[in-house]
């Protein structure tokens, strides 16, 4: 039997398996039948298995060098290095779905064997549930992508190779935790209609998916935080965020789940927002499902697509309406059994805060959402308008039909920075306000000095000459939420130290220990700040483009930069032209940057473009190559300064460190107290 008849086998046995999970599991529930609920969990983690076999089946067809399957050939070739090799079986559409389905099978199967006791009489539901979106996602692989599709008749010696832009270290990461964060994304999902089916709507479901939501999260935000290095590296435009739709696609879900991880807290102390807890649940597994189907489908417009397909297109469009209509069919259902037990009693207060959080947030991800499919919904009506010209010449024939627009980041911008810098403030804000309602001498006490170091952080940047009022605005905002954070560390310090005289570390120590999530949150907090701090040096970049022969410089803000020749070389698998350019300031070299273009043998159609930079704390000095003549040495470069751009890099790292502290949490630990106080 050769790789690809096994293959095929393999990914069908996974197709079958996931419908005999949803099979097994309603017959359990509405029999309530052990017997049939264990075997849906036993097919469930059978699933699992033939996932795995079929995925390291494709894996080693790339290993192998393979070329009897289409997609090796297209996706590998003898000269890439062997995690290039491995990274191709998420490359491209057919692989990518394989990978989404074992990790879909993968995440069923720890979640249920985690909850297998716990809470037996949503089990089933959740397994039914969980299967059919493994069955979903099979179903697809076997019957219209199928990885293991081999040549008919000529078989290739070689293949393609993978896409030259997906040859970089980032993306050995990137694809792969947004992948984790997408699909993590289930489980939530599956456990919040498993309590709306059997209408247990308490909070025990919650506690056993905040883990999983937090999960999702931190891999959305690695995924995405990820993509933009690679972009700000490897594409040579300066930037790290251009609004493009498959960036925008990771983004969605972020926005909503973490509005989740804010509100479950409010519902956790007050009783309150069970409504909008499980909608924000649905809504970001759905957000999921639309992030996948616009990078599959061609939908919209994008580099980073995977290409077009009406009837995947159409497959996508069907799921997301049997989602629509089956979870808010079964929380209309269930409202009278989600009635909040506590009221909103003021605005100054941290619920309220947190409400107004999630609105912004929520609003975000929609206003992203339907700013990126805009031009395609244009794009449809111009289509719409002129069929009906062709049907009905005498009604619709004077009618121009709407072309197709682009929507580019000065729109984005525009719109999104003033609901960043509100949910920033709100960051800052939510901390200094109690539960309920907060006296005017306790606002006062607690907002002053965050106030003036907000107030120091907005004039200082004002003296040295930046006049954008939105980069002044994100200082003081930056200001402002730093001592916030600083301000209920020292507090927690000083408690601890009052109540048990120890030093200043171990105390600070405890505090982690004793209320991972208050304060692992509050670091993610720390995280954001450094992250706005490095969008806020982008208000006073620089900018230049510059054609430069050897020996010729160029002024770039307070540096210059002499171009000092090109170099040509080769290796085993691409031809690559380098640029020696010094970086000086007030005439002294500070660093020697090496900017290139390399033009892959199997793809010289796509050049790469490798920008270089020198770091410091304070700014890059960055440099791409654009275009080169090497019999004259004349080369055009795009040269930049960008502040601060590596505190956003930083910022991640410290979020990602917070979001690690928080998902450490012990299972029973619902709310954190520390002197009394919940967490924030």
């Amino acid at each position: 039997m050769n790789l690809s008849t096994l293959g095929t086998l393999a990914v069908t046995l996974v197709f079958l398996l996931s419908v005999a999970t949803v099979g097994f599991s309603v017959l359990g529930a509405v029999r309530r039948s052990e017997r049939w609920v264990e075997a849906g969990v036993q097919a469930l983690h059978a699933t699992f298995a033939a996932a795995a076999f079929a995925s390291s089946l494709l894996v080693y067809a790339f290993l192998a060098g393979d070329f009897s399957l289409q997609y090796v050939a297209h996706n590998s070739d003898p000269a890439m290095p062997v995690f290039y090799k491995i990274t191709a079986f998420w490359g491209s559409l057919d692989g990518s779905l394989l990978f989404w389905v074992f990790l879909s099978s993968l995440f069923a199967s720890m979640a249920i064997r985690a909850n297998r006791h716990r809470h037996a009489q949503l089990i089933p539901h959740a397994v039914a549930v969980l299967g059919a979106i493994t069955a979903f996602f099979a179903g697809i692989v076997v019957f219209m992508k199928n990885p293991f599709e081999p040549f008919l008749l000529d078989v290739p010696n070689s293949g393609r190779g993978l896409n030259p832009l997906l040859q970089n270290v980032y993306m050995i990461v990137h694809p792969p935790s947004l992948y984790l964060g997408y699909v993590s994304m289930a489980v939530p999902y599956a456990f919040g209609m498993a309590a709306l089916i059997t209408g247990q709507v308490d909070d025990a479901w919650q506690r056993s998916v905040r883990r999983w939501v937090l999960f999702s999260w931190l891999f959305l935000g690695v995924g995405l935080v990820l993509g933009g290095l690679w972009a700000y590296e490897e594409l040579g435009w300066g930037g790290y965020w251009a609004w493009d739709p498959v960036e925008n696609a990771g983004l969605f879900p972020w926005l909503t789940s973490t509005a989740f991880l804010h509100s479950v807290m409010v519902q956790e102390r007050r009783g309150m927002l069970k409504v909008w807890n499980m909608v924000l649940v649905i809504v970001s597994f759905l957000l999921t499902i639309v992030g996948t189907f616009l990078t599959r489908s061609g939908v919209v417009q994008s580099v980073h697509a995977f290409g077009e397909d009406p009837v995947l297109a159409w497959t996508f469009g069907a799921f997301m309406l049997v989602i629509v209509a089956g979870s808010f069919g079964l929380l209309v259902r269930r409202l009278p059994l989600l009635r909040s037990r506590g009221e909103m009693e003021s605005v100054v207060s941290r619920e309220f805060a947190f409400l107004v959080n999630n609105w912004l947030f929520l609003f975000a991800a929609l206003f992203v959402l339907f700013a990126t499919l805009y031009p395609t919904l244009r794009e449809w009506a111009g289509l719409l308008v002129e069929a009906a010209a062709r049907r009905w010449p005498e009604t619709f024939g004077g009618i121009e039909p709407p072309s197709r627009v682009t929507i580019g980041p000065p729109f984005f911008n525009h719109w999104m920075r003033p609901i960043g810098l509100a949910l920033l403030f709100l960051t800052g804000f939510g901390p200094l306000v109690a539960w309920r309602r907060t006296s005017p001498r306790a606002l006062v006490r607690q907002f002053r000095a965050p106030l003036l170091a907000g107030a120091v952080t907005l004039a200082v940047p004002a003296a040295f000459g930046i006049d954008s009022p939105w980069g002044l605005a994100c200082f003081g905002l930056c200001g402002f939420t730093f001592w916030t954070i600083v301000q209920e560390f020292a507090r927690g310090v000083a408690v601890r130290r009052r109540n048990r005289p120890q030093p200043v570390f171990e105390a600070l120590l405890g505090l982690f220990l004793r209320a991972r999530r208050r304060y692992g949150g509050y670091v993610v907090h720390l995280g954001v700040v450094l992250m706005f701090l490095g969008f806020a040096g982008k208000s006073y970049d620089v900018e230049r483009k510059v054609t430069l022969h050897p020996g010729e410089t160029a002024r770039l803000g307070r540096y210059t930069v002499r171009h000092d020749g090109l170099r040509a070389t080769t290796d085993w698998q691409k031809d690559m032209i380098t640029a020696d350019l010094t970086v000086l300031r007030d005439g002294a070299p500070v660093a020697t940057l090496h900017p290139a273009r390399w033009w892959y043998f199997q793809m010289p159609e796509q050049p790469t473009t490798e920008a270089s930079r020198y770091m410091t704390v304070a700014e890059d000095v960055y440099a791409a190559m654009q275009d080169a003549d090497l019999s004259t040495g004349w080369t055009r470069f795009a040269l930049f300064v960008n502040p601060l751009v590596n505190w956003v890099w930083t910022g991640f790292v410290v979020m990602l460190a917070g979001g690690l502290i928080c998902i450490g949490t012990r299972r029973d630990q619902l709310t954190d107290r520390i002197g009394g106080t919940p967490h924030g």
